[in-house]
């Protein structure tokens, strides 16, 4: 914060009784006179309490001391820049963990009339008093939390770690979303920008690239082939990233595409990781093994279908086989049964022929009595 616009000298206990606000005091021997002050996670979402760390511990019970200075908020939106800013005196501070509602309340109670968006980050400042003045360029302490309206859920993060820290070729990490590891990744319609980039061993600055999105994948795990795509999105060589190099992630939830992020440390929530790259040798070799995976598995494959479809032919074959060997002994059958009927057929048979006293015996296959003569019954 550049100045200081407004101070309205009042008691904060008596302005907010319920709320508290933190600065951070030269004795860090009493932990209601802090040195450091921070937030367990980067955003707050109704209904939910936001953990203050004092000294890098939680604060525990609420406490309340004399600590004279001038606090001064802000709610700036992250893509434009657009700021409203409040101060004013206190002389007694109060703090313990604040909900959203309350951090709201605050805001409203000092001024600030922007509608809440998640793309818009709310800050605290604190100015110590020192021999009746404060140094209005630099603050003695700040945090900044984004107050989201939208209710939270288990693919709308607001803090994302890890238990582990280095991707490279052969290992991955595991998100830890809000605290909660996520085995399998979601997609959510959660847009907003992203800034990425490479810090490399002993630098101190970080050149990031910027990118807006509509949907992303929080969850799962982040590996070698993420780590790829992502520089391959920002046309970064991979062979020219110097070992034990760190490769950072900002998002800035919400915003519009057609106005880019105007404060990069103004983000929703980072992480960062060591990237242990490989050599192209190692590429190589990773990629023939495989390719080798693949090939192996393709001609696995092709055995098991050539299996199935010789399995099938022998089956078909014996079926066949079969079906041949009924068909001979059905046809010898009918061959026999039509023999037989011939023959039966061929038999002469002799019948007896009268006409009158006169007895004719007549012997033929088919025999017949001549004209005029009768067969003897």
């Amino acid at each position: 914060m550049d100045s200081i616009k407004k101070i309205i000298w009042v008691s904060v206990l008596a302005l907010i009784t319920s709320l508290t606000f933190q600065p951070i005091a030269a004795n860090a021997s009493d932990n209601c006179v802090p040195d450091s002050i921070g937030t367990e996670k980067f955003g707050i979402h109704p209904g939910q309490v936001l953990g203050l760390l004092v000294n890098g511990v939680p604060i525990g019970e609420e406490c309340t001391t004399t600590d004279p200075g001038i606090i001064a908020l802000d709610y700036a939106d992250r893509n434009t820049g657009v700021t409203e800013t409040f101060a004013f005196r206190a002389d007694s501070w109060k703090w313990k963990d604040l909900s959203y509602e309350e951090l709201l309340s605050m805001m409203r109670t000092s001024g600030i009339k922007a509608d809440i968006d998640a793309q818009n980050l709310f800050t605290f400042y604190f100015y110590r008093l020192k021999d009746g003045t404060v140094d209005s360029e630099n603050s003695t302490a700040s945090f900044a939390i984004v107050l989201d309206p939208n209710e939270a859920g288990p693919c709308h993060p607001d803090l994302v770690s890890y238990e582990t820290d280095t991707v490279s070729l052969t290992s991955s990490i595991l998100q830890i979303l809000d605290g909660v590891e996520t085995g399998i990744p979601c997609t959510i319609y959660d847009p907003g920008w992203v800034a990425f980039g490479i810090l490399e061993p002993g630098a101190t600055t970080l050149e990031l690239n910027k990118g807006y999105f509509d949907k992303w994948v929080w969850g799962g795990e982040l590996g070698y082939e993420w780590v790829q795509s992502m520089l391959s999105y920002a046309e970064i060589d991979p062979s020219k990233i110097k070992k034990g190099s760190e490769f950072e992630f900002r998002f800035f939830r919400g915003g519009s595409p057609d106005v880019p992020i105007a404060d990069l440390d103004k983000f929703t929530f980072f992480f960062k990781f060591t990237i242990d790259l490989p050599t192209p040798e190692q590429i190589a070799a990773a990629k023939a093994a495989a390719d080798k995976v693949i090939a192996d598995k393709a001609a696995a494959d092709k055995a098991a279908a050539d299996k199935v479809i010789a399995d099938k032919a022998a089956a078909d074959k014996v079926i066949a086989d079969k079906a041949a060997a009924d068909k001979v002994i059905a046809d010898k059958a009918a061959a026999a049964a039509a023999a037989k009927a011939k023959a039966a057929a061929a038999k002469k048979k002799t019948i007896t022929c009268v006409k009158g006293k006169v007895t004719k015996k007549v012997t033929a296959v088919k025999p017949v009595c001549p004209k005029g003569y009768k067969i003897k019954k």
